[in-house]
């Protein structure tokens, strides 16, 4: 990824912060999640599909710097390089220059020697510097590079504001962090800036000892000459002859004779004719020393002006596993069903969970379930899941490269609590998008676990008002007024609204304004029916509304089908009866509290699983959970008398009671399938 110099600053230094302030005190993990989420935000504004590390590091990055920068000074002076080095820069070949011009090596104040040995020395080790600057270029760099890493490690630290007291603490580990992977990412950088600042030094030497030779020549009269106890005028004359070499052949200049040697032995040489010797050696530093350095600096610094234009951010690098992982996942999961019932199964729970036609969590992951028969069948997908027994449809061709997840219809769709098993699958299908999948599961639980909850809240207060309609004698049409509201408020929490529960659905059906004809016992009671024929007839009822309920809903309810509806009708005709009877006696009470406890928890179990398996396996799971909610009654029936008969406190004992109650049964349940 190309990015700025100032963008990749940016990014490092976030990078810092984030793994220095572990305990994330300078910017809170809520400052971090919100920054992730507007730079996804802004990212899909500018119409990504799938956000990457790419689409949203450098909007992530500014946003979490600018908030640490505002609360810590050295934070904020790490955003820029600091003066010390651009100061560094810049004096280095200035001090070069001076101590150039103030060395009195090369000529002291009165003569120039031919056969300088400081002056031998700075030649030859330019030349040297070339030689080996050649040789590098025909190879790799080499290990030579890590050398420059100290260095450039001491410079970017005297750059840290504040002296000794901003390098100690939270700060001071920001920093470290910060130069440490600076380091890593411009040591090519740094190092065509330290060879810039060298070759500029060399330069700027080479020139002080030149403008020292000549400036020093205005008020002094140099005598010239040499002198050796070894050499003789001829071979002194040979190594001049290759010293001023480049000069005399580049540019004509007639060389020294061996007559002119030899009239200079014993610095015999002196007056004027000594400045064509001042000249030589200052052309010679020139062509020798000065021009190639600054050409050679001004090689270097068009490289390091290249390098950094040419920044690049590796986001594939484990520096952004953590961000990574924070990023919301976009999936699309081709669904492959066996069978008609799982795709009424995969209805209902789009009707549940699915917002717009995709499963969206908190942090913004989504995931669209989509099926063959769906216009956007004909793009790839990240997963097939074959689902149910059986053979599965044909994939379309364009998920053909897909990994298929096969998932058995018991494993998935039939309760709620069984949810996760398909994010669970799918996460170890999927590895690379396990933590967009693992939140987007647990949206999804948190999504039914809301759905229980409020489905507790409106059995407890049902069953509060019907323990209060006992006590107080109230007939049973305001029974069947609270199983109305009851049916109402739990089919609308899980999306079956009034197609699921049609108004004969209602056992038994609301008073009507004109009552109907009643018959009386001996001791005064009204009676709707016959004990007997009430059961019977609430039995029929039942039945009828059941099958009501499977044609109204196109024979795929889980079935307050006939067989429970059944079940249903007959308890609810019991309860009536008993209702209607006065003066009933205590164990009467208990046993219609009882019932009408039964029947409440079997609603919920039946309406919040309303549509997800087949109607074949309806009738027998509604008969197992009514026997299970009878048992488990029974046993919870002292806890459930003192709740239902204490007044409800603010934390109504009640709830969690039935909690514990029904998440067993659907536990139980889900085991005895598996």
């Amino acid at each position: 990824m190309h990015v700025s110099w100032q963008q990749l600053r940016s990014v490092t230094l976030a990078q810092a912060i984030e793994h220095a302030d572990g305990e994330r005190t300078l910017v809170s993990q809520t400052e971090w999640d919100e920054a992730t989420r507007q730079a996804v935000e802004a990212a899909r504004g500018r119409g990504v599909q799938r956000v990457g590390v790419a689409d949203v590091v450098l909007d992530r990055a500014a946003a979490v710097v600018a908030r640490a920068a505002g609360r810590d000074a050295t934070v904020a002076a790490l955003q820029q390089p600091g003066a010390s080095a651009r100061w560094l820069a810049r004096g280095l070949p200035l001090a070069a220059l001076l101590l150039g011009l103030a060395l009195d090596r090369i000529a002291n104040a009165h003569r120039v020697d031919l056969l300088s040995p400081p002056l031998l020395a700075v030649l030859g080790w330019n030349i040297a510097i070339y030689a080996l600057l050649l040789w590098r270029a025909w190879r790799r760099p080499g290990k030579e590079r890590g050398l420059l890493a100290p260095l450039q490690h001491w410079v970017l630290r005297r750059q840290l504001p504040g002296g000794r007291a901003a390098r100690r603490g939270l700060a001071a580990r920001i920093a470290a962090d910060f130069y440490a992977r600076w380091s890593a990412l411009t040591l090519g950088r740094f190092a065509q800036q330290a060879a810039c600042v060298l070759h500029l030094c060399a330069a700027a030497w080479a020139a002080g000892i030149a403008l020292s030779l000549l400036l020093r020549g205005l008020v002094v009269s140099y005598r010239f000459g040499w002198e050796s106890t070894f050499l003789d005028a001829a071979q002194v004359h040979a190594i001049v002859g290759l010293l001023f070499a480049p000069l005399t052949l580049l540019f004509g200049l007639a060389p020294f004779s061996l007559a002119d040697i030899a009239a200079t032995q014993n610095f015999a040489g002196e007056g004027a004719a000594g400045s064509r010797w001042v000249w030589m050696y200052v052309g010679l530093l020139a062509l020798v020393v000065v021009l190639p350095r600054l050409l050679l600096a001004a090689w270097a610094g068009w490289r390091q002006a290249r390098l950094a234009r040419q920044c690049t951010l590796d986001v594939q690098g484990s520096g952004f596993d953590t961000l990574r992982q924070a990023l919301p996942g976009d999936l699309a999961l081709g669904l492959l069903c066996a069978a008609p019932a799982q795709e009424q199964a995969l209805r209902t729970l789009l009707a549940l969970h699915a917002d717009h036609g995709a499963v969206a969590s908190a942090q913004g992951d989504r995931l669209r379930l989509v099926q063959p028969a769906d216009a956007a069948a004909a793009t790839p997908v990240d997963a097939v899941v074959a689902w149910g027994e059986g053979p599965a449809p044909q994939a379309p061709p364009a998920w053909r490269q897909a990994p298929v997840l096969a998932l058995g219809s018991a494993e998935f769709g039939p309760s709620w609590v069984q949810d996760g098993a398909l994010f669970e699958r799918l996460a170890a299908l999927l590895p690379a998008l396990r933590h967009a999948l693992a939140r987007l599961g647990q949206a999804w639980q948190t999504r039914n676990e809301a759905l229980f909850t409020e489905s507790l809240q409106a059995l407890a207060g049902h069953l509060h008002a019907c323990a209060a309609l006992v006590g107080a004698g109230q007939g049973a049409a305001r029974y069947a007024t609270l199983l109305q509201e009851l049916d109402t408020t739990l089919s609308d929490l899980h999306g079956h609204g009034a197609a699921a529960l049609p108004t004969p659905m209602q056992l038994p059906p609301p008073a009507s304004p004109t009552p109907p004809p009643q018959t009386r016992t001996g001791d005064g009671t009204a009676l709707a029916m016959g004990t007997s024929a009430g059961a019977a007839a609430g039995a029929a009822a039942g039945a009828k509304v059941g099958a009501l309920i499977d044609v109204g809903t196109g024979g795929m309810t889980l079935g307050v089908g006939t067989a429970l509806g059944a079940l249903l009708g007959g308890t609810t005709a019991w309860a009536l009866r008993t209702l209607q009877k006065k003066g009933e006696k205590k164990d009467d009470t208990d046993e219609l509290l009882r019932h009408m406890t039964e029947a409440a928890c079997t609603r919920y179990l039946v309406l919040s699983h309303l549509g997800r398996v087949p109607a074949q396996q309806a009738g027998d799971l509604g008969a197992r959970w009514h026997a299970e909610v009878t048992g488990t009654v029974a046993a919870h029936w002292p806890q459930l008398t003192a709740a239902l008969q204490a007044p409800a406190p603010p934390a109504d004992p009640l709830q969690p009671l039935l909690q514990t109650m029904l998440r067993g049964i659907l536990q139980r349940s889900v085991a005895r399938a598996a």
